[in-house]
Order: structure tokens, then C-alpha cells, then sequence
């Protein structure tokens, strides 16, 4: 839908009377040599560089969790090892670990879920026959 050759006019009238402001740029080739296309100005007092250490502190913090609250994943990853010498210590620790971790209960929301996962496994429609396998058998073995 082409527009009438006044509209047309009255635009370019309106235009011309409200010229756009235009702030100079920092540097002759534009914004290649900036890291943002908002220019703004130093701050009077310089930024603190924490990023190091909030990022060291994040990566601390997640591992402690990591290891405390996901010792079953640390013992699986033991298990798959291939196995010698040295990965028997680490089998060890893990088991250790797992084991500590046991007393202190800290493995049974992980435990608990896992548990229900398998009995949902379990499931059947109405008139199907059973699961020929228990899937929720305790077993020593990390995932079973």
C-alpha cells in the first residue's frame, strides 16, 4: 500500500524540524576499539576486581557441596575405573568416603530418590504381568 505524496512530505518536514543528536565517537574509527556501544564515563572511585576471587570462591563452595552431598556419584565413578594399583586406593577412599558420609546420613535424600526410581520402574498398566526383576534390590554395587 503505497502512501500519499503528502504523508510523504509531511514526514520529511517533520524530520528535518527534529534533528537527531548525535554524541561524537571516542575515536576516528567508530566503535571498533570499544567494549561497549554505551560510552560511559569512568567512575570516580575505581572498581574493586573481585571477579578472581568470587569465582574461586563459587568453585570451593560447589565442590564442598559436591563431595559432601554426592559421594554415591564419586564412589560410582571409582567403580568404573580401570582397575590397578593406584585406582584401588581410590576405590578405597571413595568407599571410605561413602561410608562416612552413610553415618552421617547425608546419603539419604539421595538414597530415598533413588529408591522410589526404581519402584517406578516397577510400575505396570492394569492386567499387565509383573516385572520378572525387582528392580529395587539392594545391592552393594553403586546403582543398585
Amino acid at each position: 500500500m503505497a502512501k500519499e505524496p503528502d504523508q510523504i512530505d509531511s514526514a520529511r518536514e517533520e524530520i528535518a524540524n527534529y534533528p537527531v543528536e548525535r554524541e561524537p565517537l571516542p575515536d576516528a574509527l567508530g566503535l571498533t576499539h570499544t567494549t561497549s556501544p554505551v560510552d560511559l564515563p569512568e567512575p570516580a572511585v575505581p572498581l574493586p576486581h573481585d571477579g578472581l576471587k568470587w569465582t574461586t570462591t563459587v568453585i570451593a563452595v560447589a565442590s564442598a557441596f559436591l563431595l559432601i552431598f554426592n559421594a554415591h556419584a564419586l564412589r560410582a565413578w571409582a567403580y568404573e575405573l580401570n582397575p590397578t594399583d593406584t585406582t584401588a586406593k581410590v576405590v578405597s577412599a571413595s568407599e571410605t568416603w561413602y561410608d562416612l558420609t552413610s553415618k552421617a546420613y547425608v546419603n539419604r535424600p539421595v538414597e530415598g530418590l533413588h529408591h522410589w526410581w526404581r519402584g517406578m520402574m516397577n510400575l505396570r498398566f492394569p492386567g499387565q504381568d509383573a516385572a520378572a526383576v525387582d528392580v529395587r534390590l539392594d545391592s552393594d554395587q553403586p546403582g543398585g
